[in-house]
């Protein structure tokens, strides 16, 4: 065998090795395992962008620089996707980052044979590598088809995504539908290692800067309340569910029966009249958690949050997260007592909200506990969002489709989906509810959804939700609260104050204040806003920011 074909053996070799993630991802991540198309094209543009520094750098030093940046992280990304099906994201990086390490060196020598073989495999690649001769991996005529597949490969994604933003949002100005196309392409690379990795390594380091900033700039703050002694031995928990509108749940009326194990619970209660003051999850949920308003949306970074004032009064507080940070969740995530992030995102199967149950269980103590859980619920793409056997509203589109399919022909398609993602809330709030009443103490779940979702319900033919028109299916949301026979014991007045405030029309505003009301944390509370208080007010108009930014009146009925 001649020097030339050892070269291109090596070269061989090399390359399969840098593929292996990919490989691997064509298997196991979810997102591609519905078609074979898109298993191609993946590897397509894997291949592409793996060869991009070819066209600057010689052989020896292409691969030396692949091996750095490129084959010493791809455990990184295999473990991600067999644990998870998905490329490595910043949940997932930041639970490794936050791993205690005698527990991570424990893992790793429960599978040495797993370190070896990647020590192993390391070894062999710096070898091969060095061993490569320093040439132009890609000649003149290979060099200049990459850069015009290159080129194409951008121009088309930039077009299609371009077209797909029109489409779905037609009523947008043409410099945010150019902005949102080039985001949407920059997220493609989120799922392409290693890329990805880095991308998320820097998102996680901005976010982490920016939370330690905001840290201390509320560190300092306090509300004032008093450390209670004698606490009851009571826990409540705020559930966020997700893009849920009230009209589709059977508990108010809706023609079909989306919720018949909440319809058996006894101490529950469905609110008629709450709205949210945001149609996006972005500037909903700081509204829920804080005394910030649309039209004083600045208190969310200038004050502690909720489960902060619980912890201010003595209590131990949680929060539970199935969606990525934002700069406000993330800073809550970093201050509260128990905290957990799940790794998976929305994109893939599995990511299921029954889990949060399995992790609370692990955080119960016998002391006044407070959790926020801040759920997937009915986000799109909706088949995602629960198991087959709930897939009870049929037909469906099927777990393999895009937003390109979004479309008021396909409106029964989507809403069949959507209600069975609906029809698997009422079983992970049933669970909940199951496991706090078996705690046998003072409890309360207050549920709310962060906004609602359209379906070309009216004249405007609005779609999902966040756009620039308000519609009241986005902005009207449920609100569901139960109560523990211990709660009711030792506090029915407020028990009699809730019941009776279940028909006062009221926006998110109420929550911050009637989750204190009801643990019984006076100090701050203003009676006026809390559903737990015979002086609650009911409101005529509010303020909701839409997606723009842009804030529109919207009177309340």
């Amino acid at each position: 065998m001649n020097d030339k074909t050892k070269n291109y053996i090596r070269i061989g070799i090399l390359f399969f090795l840098l593929l292996l993630p990919s490989f691997y991802a064509m298997f196991t991540a979810l997102d591609l395992e519905y078609s074979w198309l898109k298993k191609i094209a993946f590897l397509v543009v894997v291949i592409v962008c793996l060869l991009i520094p070819a066209l600057f750098l010689k052989a020896r030093t292409y691969f030396i620089v692949e091996g750095i940046f490129n084959f010493l992280f791809c455990p990184i990304d295999i473990a991600s996707l067999y644990l998870n099906g998905q490329s490595t994201s910043a949940p997932f990086l930041r639970n490794i980052l936050l791993t205690d390490r005698n527990e991570a060196l424990e893992l790793l020598a429960s599978l040495w044979p797993i370190c070896v073989a990647v020590v192993v495999l390391w070894i062999l690649y710096f070898f091969l590598a060095a061993r490569v001769k320093n040439e132009w991996l890609l000649g003149k005529k290979a060099r200049r088809v990459l850069y015009i597949a290159l080129a194409s490969l951008t121009v088309f994604g930039f077009v299609a995504m371009l077209g797909l933003q029109k489409y779905m949002y037609p009523t947008k100005s043409t410099k945010l539908l150019l902005i949102d196309a080039v985001d949407s392409m920059r997220s493609k690379f989120y799922k392409i290692y290693p890329y990805n990795l880095y991308l998320e390594l820097n998102d996680l380091a901005k976010m982490h800067r920016e939370q330690v900033q905001l840290q201390k700039e509320v560190s300092s703050y306090r509300f004032g309340i008093k450390q209670q002694e004698n606490l009851p031995n009571a826990l409540y928990i705020v559930v966020i569910g997700e893009t849920a509108r009230y009209d589709h749940l059977g508990l108010n009326g809706y023609e079909r029966n989306t919720t018949p194990l909440l319809e058996q619970k006894t101490h529950l209660i469905s609110y008629d009249s709450l709205y949210t003051q945001a149609n996006l999850t972005g500037y909903s949920v700081p509204m829920m958690l804080t005394r910030a308003t649309a039209d004083c949306q600045e208190i969310s970074f200038k004050e502690k949050s909720l489960p902060e004032a619980f912890q201010e009064a003595g209590y131990r507080a949680g929060f539970i997260s199935k969606q990525n940070p934002s700069l406000f969740t993330g800073r809550v995530l970093r201050e509260c007592d128990y905290a957990y992030q799940f790794p998976l995102t929305m994109d893939v199967d599995g990511n299921y909200d029954e889990e949060i149950i399995d992790k609370l269980r692990e955080y119960i103590v016998d002391t006044s506990q407070m959790f926020v859980f801040h759920t997937m619920g009915s986000h799109f793409r909706y088949e995602r969002r629960y198991p087959q056997e709930f897939a009870q509203f049929q037909p469906t589109l099927g777990k393999n489709f895009s937003y390109s399919m979004v479309s008021k022909e396909n409106k029964e398609l989507l809403v069949n989906s959507y209600d069975n993602s609906l029809l698997y809330t009422d079983y992970f709030l049933s669970q909940l509810i199951d496991y706090m009443d078996s705690l046998d103490r003072p409890a309360v779940m207050l549920y709310l959804s962060d906004h609602g979702e359209s379906f070309w319900d009216d004249e405007n033919n609005l779609s999902l939700h966040g756009g620039y028109l308000l519609s009241e299916y986005e902005y009207h949301i449920p609100m569901l609260i139960w109560y523990s026979d211990e709660y009711e014991r030792a506090n029915p007045e407020k028990v009699k104050a809730i019941q009776q405030n279940k028909k006062t029309p009221v926006s998110t505003a109420v929550i911050f204040y009637s989750m204190l009301d009801i643990a019984n944390i006076e100090d701050i509370v203003d009676p006026t806003r809390s559903i737990a208080s015979f002086s609650l007010l009911p409101m005529d108009t509010i303020w909701v920011q839409k997606g723009t930014g842009e804030m529109e009146r919207m009177a309340l009925h």
